[in-house]
């Protein structure tokens, strides 16, 4: 049995404590008098993640694994790898053989999830994706489950026969999310009434909230409890971040980050398209973001420096995540839970890492 101590964020409260441990969290306890310069906060959980590292998804297992191990020892306990609009054939040469290497390597991955990010998204709203889309297809769908474990699908409800693949999509248990889109409010309404309960990256590459044509946004502020967002600072503005909090009760964040995270300067790729970092921002071309270069444990910090608590810093990184995959064992400190926290010091930097109870970092 493992055991360690500091300063425990638990739901609305911190408090000083142990916790004790092996795959699983085993006894929590609360040690009065005691000071210390650590907390201890779940792992974070990353949605929405296209590479880092110098590593893209869409290069294949090797290159899924070694950006997720990039974004493990960030503080990234569970992770959702997520491809672009792309062919049939480059999205199952990205994700082939996952399904194994997941049954082999259950107990040593954060990797529990893949994210399409289309390719059945609207053609005028790309953002920094290739133009490859397409209508919904359910057999391109049914294909790359046999390859990896696809639980979250990025669509535009606006294209056609969206409607029935969305019930096809529940079915089977893959969450769909409304996405680079140019829907108005009320297609957006019945998208949400056959299933969608989430947004990509909110306010990105999606129909303007305006008050005489409320579009995506409006019918996310609406209508749910849970959406993406990027907390880099750059993509949305921080008081909409906050405007965004308080209309959306589980909020969540994702960093939408690419490869050129952790990397020099340069010309990198997301999927096809060649894409641009400087001075910490990457872009497609001078007029679109070409993803981010954030990495969760900045997201947290982000979060804290322009005025979230600590507790809701922790919400929106890991605990509202979790409840949108209707998972009590990841997302929190508690008894039973799995062993996926972070400890972090005083200036909330990164020390030590545990997944599934092993010291990883």
């Amino acid at each position: 049995m493992n055991k360690i101590s500091g300063n425990i964020v638990f739901e609305d409260k911190v408090f000083s404590g142990s916790i004790k441990f092996d795959n699983k969290i085993s006894i929590i306890s609360t040690e009065k008098n005691k000071k210390y310069s650590n907390f201890i906060i779940p792992g974070f959980i990353d949605l929405h993640c296209h590479g880092g590292n110098g590593f893209d998804v869409m290069e294949g297992i090797e290159a899924i694994i070694n950006l997720s191990n990039y974004h493990l020892l960030n503080g990234t306990t569970t992770l959702y790898p997520t491809t672009v609009t792309a062919s049939l054939l480059d999205t199952k040469f990205a994700l082939k053989g996952l399904n194994e290497h997941l049954k082999l390597n259950s107990n040593n991955t954060n990797i529990e999830g893949i994210h399409l990010e289309g390719p059945f998204i609207n053609p005028d709203k790309l953002g920094a994706q290739p133009p490859f889309t397409q209508l919904p297809n359910f057999e391109f769908v049914k294909i790359l489950m046999d390859e990896a474990p696809i639980k979250i699908m990025t669509i535009a409800p606006e294209i056609q026969n969206v409607l029935d693949f969305l019930e096809f999509l529940t079915r089977n248990k893959i969450k769909p999310q409304i996405g680079h889109t140019l829907a108005d409010f009320d297609c957006c309404n019945l998208a949400i009434k056959k299933g969608v309960e989430s947004f990509t990256h909110l306010y990105n590459a999606m129909s303007g909230f305006d008050h005489r044509n409320p579009g995506a946004v409006a019918s996310a502020f609406s209508n749910l409890e849970h959406s993406e967002i990027i907390c880099d600072l750059i993509h949305v503005h921080k008081d909409m971040i906050k405007l965004a909090f308080n209309n959306i009760s589980k909020l969540y964040v994702i960093t939408d980050c690419i490869s050129a995270a952790g990397m020099p300067d340069g010309k990198y790729k997301i999927g096809s398209n060649e894409i641009y970092k400087k001075d910490g921002v990457v872009k497609l071309n001078e007029n679109t973001l070409g993803g981010s270069i954030l990495t969760m444990n900045k997201a947290f910090k982000n979060l804290l420096e322009i005025g979230f608590s600590i507790n809701d810093a922790v919400r929106m990184t890991s605990t509202n995540a979790a409840k949108y995959l209707s998972r009590n064992d990841i997302g929190r400190l508690s008894e039973g839970c799995i062993a996926n926290f972070l400890v972090i010091d005083t200036n909330f930097d990164l020390v030590n890492v545990f997944l599934n109870g092993k010291k990883v970092l």
